[in-house]
């Protein structure tokens, strides 16, 4: 049997309105107040609709060493479903941990209503125990239970309906990246790129490109410079009596005079003006210089 924590007395040699007051389980309070129970672990039943499903065993086993230390800081959430069966509404985590103890009672905040999946999403996206996927379908089956737009869902959840959006969209990954996602576990963004990509096949290409990268080593300080492309020499540069910081325009200028003759481009009166110059410029050259 369950045994309520409201209205339980610690101190007999209190006042008589002190007392009075004891006994009114819900003075002072509101009707929204929570209630707190203590159950039997071996009474409460899974949540079907938890929206975590991947829980890691030594996780578990540091968080039971937590609770065996410091007690549980938090109760679990419970709904009644008989005189004495209850089932999860959240804290599949912390249920496990007691169990794992041996405990044979838990501590919970007991609902009434038949909205425990939205409640236990809340509960797990305030903690942060969902990973990205997990979240995602949880919002899936939401949005879908009650016909919640974007927008609605957003409300009901808290956060921003860009974010919803984003969220949702991994429900549109292939098959096989959610069936990997635990060994890679990339971020939220990385996610959303593979998600808006259409095509599931290229989706996967994608997939295995980010896994290549993801478990390639560091590239080594030599590997990280940026690769230089090897500078040309123009013909004829290196018997040029010019000054270093004028022979090499000028053989490039005849490099690039020479592949516009051969390819010809539409020219622009501007062009026209710069060529003719540089036409009347070189025939005062050769004609001052001589042989």
């Amino acid at each position: 049997m369950s045994r309520s924590l409201l209205g339980k007395a610690t101190k007999p040699a209190q006042s008589a309105t002190a007392a009075a007051r004891m006994k009114d389980a819900l003075f002072g309070l509101s009707r929204h107040a929570p209630h707190l129970v203590e159950v039997p672990v071996d009474r409460i039943a899974p949540n079907p609709n938890q929206p975590r499903r991947e829980f890691d065993e030594e996780e578990l086993r540091g968080l039971s060493a937590s609770i065996e230390r410091h007690g549980l800081q938090q109760p679990i959430g419970v709904r009644q479903t008989a005189d004495d069966s209850w089932q999860l509404v959240y804290g599949e985590r912390r249920l496990r941990a007691m169990r794992l103890l041996g405990r044979e009672t838990i501590f919970g905040i007991l609902f009434t209503g038949d909205d425990d999946e939205e409640i236990a999403i809340v509960e797990n996206l305030q903690r942060s125990d969902l990973n990205p996927l997990e979240e995602s379908d949880a919002l899936a089956r939401l949005a879908e239970r009650h016909g919640y737009s974007h927008r609605q869902l957003a409300e009901a959840l808290g956060r921003k309906k860009t974010y919803v959006t984003m969220m949702l969209s991994f429900q549109r990954l292939a098959p096989a990246i959610r069936e990997d996602y635990p060994l890679l576990r990339p971020t939220k963004a990385k996610l959303e790129a593979l998600a808006a990509i259409d095509d599931q096949d290229e989706q996967l290409r994608a997939w295995e490109k980010l896994k290549r990268a993801e478990a390639g080593s560091p590239p080594s300080p030599a590997a990280a410079q940026p690769r230089r492309e090897p500078v040309s020499v123009p013909a004829g540069i290196a018997s040029s009596a010019l000054p270093k910081r004028v022979s090499k325009p000028v053989f490039q200028a005849r490099d690039m005079l020479q592949e516009l003759q051969a390819k010809p481009q539409p020219l622009s009166d501007t062009d026209r003006q710069a060529l003719a110059d540089m036409r009347t410029a070189i025939d005062a050259i050769l004609a001052g210089a001589g042989k």
